[in-house]
This record gives structure tokens, sequence and C-alpha cells, in this order.
């Protein structure tokens, strides 16, 4: 999926602190350490920094290690990097998932976001209202009808948007994969319509997704990167449907060891993860 040159497809992120961010127990005492606003920043800084990722940072090897390299992001020194990621380690504030995976625990609480079209509205209709506080004839009930109606456009946008992923959310929430990030709900949106680009209808887009899940859930690997490994290799077979998938699978399985395939289809109960084994996908 390549959405980096559609600005239609961009989406918008900001931190949203906490108006008791500053009397939490941990700021208060990196601020009363030597250099503490230095580390406050830092700390700030990175949480911006992770937000397209849903509070994950990535050790690339560009540095000699990860404070190195969190150093030339940001612009900051590494000793005071170095400090900032010992401290907020140490309080539990940030996590190593792998040797080159750091996760900022309090970024999911603190994102917000919206889509392009959203903040498109929204900036349209600022300029209306600015446009209305010098047009002397025109009625504030007006404007304020006006506003009501831009307003249930974008809900009804984004519900009619949201509705045909409901199921994925409830799939995602009922088997283990945690709460379901901004970010991720954005991809599932892109891959229903890249599947609906090469043929399939809504429909069926959802029930592969929703079958890519059970596979993530059967093989106890429940993180969205291997889920868009997995719809990234059926949308490059162009399949349309679940039965499609299966029938390849059969067809590559041997006559001795034939599968039993779950049915993760929307009509069926989405709690079910089913009790077959997915061996050797090749993902």
């Amino acid at each position: 999926m390549n959405y980096k040159n559609n600005p239609k497809a961009k989406r918008y992120y900001w931190l949203q602190l906490k108006t008791d961010f500053f009397d939490q127990k941990e700021i208060k005492m990196l601020r009363k350490i030597a250099g503490g606003d230095t580390f406050t920043i830092i700390y700030l800084k990175m949480l911006l920094a992770s937000l397209k990722d849903d509070g994950k940072l990535y050790f690339e090897a560009i540095g000699d290690n990860f404070s190195e390299e969190i150093a030339l992001l940001l612009d900051e020194e590494t000793e005071n990097v170095s400090v900032t990621l010992k401290f907020l380690e140490a309080k539990g504030l940030i996590e190593v998932v792998e040797s080159d995976e750091y996760f900022l625990n309090r970024v999911p609480e603190m994102v917000g976001s919206e889509s392009y079209s959203a903040e498109r509205v929204r900036r349209h209709r600022q300029r209306k209202a600015l446009q209305s506080d010098v047009t002397p004839l025109q009625s504030n009930n007006d404007v304020t009808k006006r506003r009501d109606r831009e307003e249930l456009e974008i809900e009804k946008s984004n519900s009619s948007k949201e509705e045909p992923l409901k199921s994925v959310f409830t799939f995602w929430e009922q088997n283990g994969f945690g709460t379901i990030p901004p970010k991720t709900v954005q991809d599932f949106d892109y891959w229903i319509k890249d599947f609906e680009k090469i043929g399939a209808t809504t429909t069926a887009a959802i029930e592969l997704i929703l079958h890519a899940l059970g596979i993530a859930v059967d093989n106890g690997v429940k993180k969205y990167a291997y889920v868009n490994k997995i719809l990234t290799d059926w949308e490059n077979q162009r399949y349309l449907t679940v039965d499609q998938v299966k029938a390849e699978d059969k067809k590559n399985s041997s006559s001795n060891n034939k599968r039993q395939w779950p049915d993760y289809s929307i009509g069926n109960k989405l709690e079910n993860t089913g009790s077959s084994e997915y061996d050797n996908l090749g993902w």
C-alpha cells in the first residue's frame, strides 16, 4: 500500500497532555534531577516522535546504540538522552519490546489524530466562521445551523467508514490483540480499499482481514505487522475471497495432512478462534 504521495490519505497526529502531566510523581522526580528540565523535554520529544507508530521507536543501527540514534533524531546530546532513557526504563515509562524496538507505554492514552478530510473540513469551518464575523447581515442562528450541518456531515462520514470495520475491531479486542491503535484502524480501512480495487466486495475484504487475524491468533503472533504480511501476500496473489485462500492452501497441502479450516466470516461468532493448526504457512 502506497498512500504517501496521496494528500487525502494523510493523517495528522498530536500529543494530548493531561492537565496533571507535570504533577505526576515520575515527572516531578525527573525534573528534580540535575538537568531535569532538559530530560523532561527529551521525554516529550520522544513521545512526539513515536506518535505515528503507536508509541514505538526503533533502533535502525545507524548510530552505535539506541541512545546515540535517538539523540540524532531529536537533535539532543547523547549523554542527556542516555540519562533520560535509563530513568524512563527504571520508572516503567519505556519498555524494551525487542533489541531494536522500544515502546513508550503512555502514548496510546495520549495520542490524538484526525484524517486529512476531517482536518480540511475543520479548517473550512474555521474560515467560514471568520467570514461570518465580518458579515453583519448574517444572523448568528444561520452560522450556528451551518456549523451544525457541517459537523453532522463529518460525523456521518466517520461513521460510514467505521461501520464496516466494527467486526474487525470486535475480533481484534476479543482475541487478545489489545486496544486497537488509531493508526491500525486507518491501515485496515486502507486494506478494505486495496482489496476493493482488485475486485473484492467490501464484505469479502473484511472477511479476508478477519481470516488473517484468525491465522495470527492460531499461530500465537498477535501483531499487526504479522497480519499485514499475510494480507500483502493475498493482495499480491489477487485473492478476492476467503474461499480462494482456503482452496489454494488446500491445493498446496498434502492429501494426508488436510486442514480443517475454521470459519472467520462475518456471519460467524467473532470470538471463535478455531482449533485448527496453521503450520508452515510461510509468513
